[in-house]
């Protein structure tokens, strides 16, 4: 049965296949982050009483501090030229869901994640980390540590999305 279906959709034109170039490539703004998100996170209520209290995509290295970097424009010679762009800033390894209450007001807004990810692991245990999928060493949470946390975030994330991913199996 299931090779008669993926046979219709192949002859289709069509693919089922999840990659991990497309498990990646999923950013802040991409139409199927929500579906990702709500695999990964099965448990979390995503249809609270209140609008207002829905879950929030939040960027784990802020945006604010991430644009703040400076690199330098080779064209004049200072150091004016933001080092991540947004591609870099909206990047699945960098974004986590968090209840309106924890990005609100008083919440993680722009809290660097060194600070965060100690705060939160002191009042909830590892569990946090496992849950959001960081990195256990806190090394990779300093924001000189950006690009290395990302790799190793994106090997999580793909550990947690194995399931799904293509594999050849003939079919």
């Amino acid at each position: 049965m299931l090779n008669e279906i993926f046979g219709t959709v192949l002859a289709n034109s069509r693919s089922l296949d999840v990659t991990e170039a497309m498990v990646l490539g999923q950013n802040y703004g991409s139409r199927e982050i929500h579906l990702y998100l709500n695999l990964w996170y099965a448990g979390f209520n995503y249809q609270p009483a209140f609008v207002n209290n829905q879950p929030q995509i939040d960027h784990i290295f802020p945006q604010a501090l991430l644009k703040k970097i400076k690199v330098e424009n080779p064209q004049t010679g200072k150091r004016d030229l933001m080092r991540y762009k947004w591609e870099d800033r909206d990047q699945f390894g960098n974004l986590m869901l968090l209840t309106a209450k924890e990005n609100g007001a008083g919440g993680k807004t722009d809290t660097p994640p060194d600070e965060w990810f100690a705060r939160r692991v002191a009042e909830e245990g590892e569990a946090y980390l496992d849950l959001h999928l960081i990195p256990k060493n806190r090394e990779l949470w300093k924001l000189e540590n950006f690009e290395k946390f990302i790799e190793a975030r994106n090997k999580l994330i793909l550990e947690k999305f194995s399931f799904m991913l293509h594999k050849n199996t003939g079919v």
